[in-house]
């Protein structure tokens, strides 16, 4: 498998997993009024540039894994998910470190834990379906 498909494969699905999850937020503020003050989960230039470099370093890591080839016999949509699973798990202490650390309310909390998830679950998906199509 050609590593320059993989981290393309990568950069674009983090790009594309961040701005798909501003455009459905996007849309629940159109129908839901938010209340004077409240948490604004529109995305940040910086916010897209790191989900798209944690893109290209996932799919580094999953070339560095040869594709998750201990797991045999199962779907493409199988080893990708179980990638982005792994990828999600490790994040976990990161996340909850910062969300302690900076005591920022759980709505803020639950909306960057659901884009970094969007986006280790879609750069493990893109990048099994790359390995698997070459």
């Amino acid at each position: 498998m050609e590593l320059e498909q993989l981290l393309f494969a990568g950069s674009l699905s983090g790009l594309v997993s961040i701005l798909g999850h501003s455009v459905l937020w996007s849309a629940v503020a159109m129908v839901r009024r938010p209340a004077p003050g409240a948490y604004d989960p529109q995305v940040q230039i910086y916010e897209a540039f790191l989900h798209m470099l944690c893109g290209i370093s996932l799919g580094l890591l999953f070339w560095l894994s040869w594709g998750l080839a201990a797991i045999v016999q199962v779907a493409w949509w199988i080893r990708g998910l179980t990638f982005g699973g792994l990828a999600a798990l490790l994040l976990v202490p990161i996340a909850t470190n910062f969300g302690v650390e900076s005591r920022i309310g759980l709505k803020h909390f639950a909306t960057l834990g659901s884009r970094w998830l969007t986006t280790c679950l879609f750069t493990g998906l893109s990048c099994a379906w790359s390995w698997e199509r070459l």
